[in-house]
């Protein structure tokens, strides 16, 4: 009876007449006069949508890298010819948008770096050594906490990186501005593990590269390194790297603005050594002796740098940089 009673009350006191679509409207999306909102909700859509591409390319990447790089692996532990893990260590790489950046003969010496030294005695360079711990790291790393593929950069991209660092950098309190900027990584940008590996494993391919002759995919390495690598230290190490690549192909205009680069993203050893051995070649003794100055400033202990102002200052004769130029492999380019 109360429940009739409560039924019609609440009957009574709708007015049909004025509240016809009351219960419609309960059910339909309210409306807006705001025009803004219709173009607010494709962008919404959109950025959700490539979030979901980002996400869905990450864990594909991830798959490719794991399932491969245990295959590499297995190949490696029972001693599998180089031709047939060739194309699994060329897939992986190419998920970091590089490409035919070491042949067979390299990638053996890597692979096998005790059977295959050239001389009796012979030890191998860390990174080379070490190229089968740090990729069963790297594996380790994507397997646990995904992939970190930064974006892919063009030819210039380290020129790119190192003058989008220095646009965020600001000199510090107290000191003057100056045209050699301080380039600093903001400290919320941290380099994940998997391309600290990354990073690792394309520079033991450089030197390897190196140290079979083949120049340009060294240079290549090192490029692919440089594309994805976050730390600065590594930055420079990279850049010096590669200057002194260029050094050895007598692209000497090539070889100082790379040192340049590597000088400017962490003060590189490297960058002093090979840049100013570059500048001397070119005929610019005074800028190669400003340079080393510099370099003399920055690393006071340093006696490479020491050396190379001497020789140069004494005018004894202009040999290459000591064992930096000379042995490439032994420098810690990572470090």
């Amino acid at each position: 009876m109360r429940r009739t009673l409560l039924n019609a009350g609440f009957l009574q006191g709708l007015k049909f007449g004025e509240n016809a679509n009351v219960f419609t409207s309960l059910w339909n999306k309210p409306e807006t006069s705001d025009s803004r909102v219709k173009e607010y909700v494709p962008e919404v859509l959109e950025e959700s949508l490539a979030e979901q591409r980002a996400v869905l390319e990450e864990s594909t990447s991830r798959d490719v890298i794991v399932e491969l790089g245990h295959k590499i692996l297995l190949g490696i532990e029972n001693k599998t010819p180089t031709p047939n893990i060739a194309p699994h260590l060329n897939k992986i790489l190419a998920e970091f948008g590089s490409k035919d950046i070491i042949s067979q003969r390299p990638l053996s010496y890597l692979l096998y770096p005790n059977s295959n030294a050239t001389s009796a005695g012979e030890q191998a360079h860390e990174l080379i050594s070490n190229f089968q711990e740090n990729f069963k790291t790297f594996v380790e790393s994507v397997e646990e906490s995904g992939c970190s593929i930064r974006g892919k950069e063009g030819k210039e991209g380290d020129q790119k990186k190192v003058e989008k660092k220095e646009e965020e950098s600001e000199p510090a309190e107290g000191e003057e501005a100056s045209g050699d900027k301080v380039i600093m990584t903001p400290k919320s940008e941290h380099e994940p593990m998997d391309i600290t590996m990354f990073v690792k494993l394309v520079s033991g391919m450089a030197l390897a590269n190196m140290r079979c002759g083949d120049l340009r995919n060294a240079v290549r390495c090192v490029d692919a390194g440089i594309a994805h690598v976050v730390d600065q230290q590594r930055l420079g190490g990279l850049l010096g790297l590669k200057a002194g690549f260029l050094v050895h192909q007598k692209k000497y205009e090539e070889a100082v603005e790379c040192a340049n680069l590597a000088i400017g993203a962490s003060e590189n050893v490297q960058g002093f050594l090979q840049g100013s051995y570059a500048l001397r070649k070119l005929g610019k003794e005074e800028e190669a002796v400003a340079l080393l100055e510099r370099g003399i400033e920055q690393h006071p202990m340093n006696l490479s740098i020491q050396h190379q102002l001497e020789v140069l200052t004494s005018k004894e004769e202009k040999a290459l940089p000591v064992e930096e130029v000379k042995k490439l492999e032994e420098q810690k380019v990572l470090e």
